[in-house]
């Protein structure tokens, strides 16, 4: 009888806790959707369109990999009041923990981004990894073309 009733538990905390991270998913899924949404709204131009892949997800704060044709970078955001913001723009340096706790973010959740968003870099081609490295770089696509057409 004890048997029964300590399995009974057992099998209602693994759908428990199946289901708490089935709505983790779907949350984290819901708001990568929002994201890629924000960012396709603030800098898409016609054909030419950004693609926004991989987003980490972190609670309130959110790291996202963006390509634009050969321009690429990165987007940290923060949910305010169930709006997702962009609160930066960058390359590397917005996977760097110091950069991340400078913005406000703590460690704990800086160090989970940075993981989680690595983590997921891991099955994207490495052309288009190189890309997130770029934005506001001596590299970036736009900062060279900028140049190239005032030169005297």
């Amino acid at each position: 009888m004890a048997v029964t009733r300590n399995f009974v538990r057992l099998c209602l905390l693994i759908s428990a806790f199946a289901l708490s991270s089935s709505l983790v998913l779907a949350d984290d899924q819901s708001a990568q959707q929002e994201i890629a949404k924000l960012i396709s709204k603030f800098y898409d131009k016609p054909n030419h369109k950004v693609v926004t892949t991989p987003i980490a997800v972190v609670d309130e704060y959110a790291l996202a990999d963006w390509v634009q044709g050969e321009r690429g970078g990165r987007a940290l955001l923060q949910r305010v009041k169930g709006n997702w913001t962009i609160m930066a723009c960058g390359a590397d340096g917005l996977k760097d923990l110091s950069t991340l706790t400078k913005a406000g973010i703590p460690s704990a959740k800086a160090q989970s981004l940075v993981s989680k968003l690595t983590a997921a870099e891991k099955s994207v081609d490495p052309h288009r990894l190189h890309l997130f490295s770029l934005f506001g770089t001596k590299n970036d696509p736009e900062k060279k073309q900028h140049h190239e057409h005032h030169q005297h």
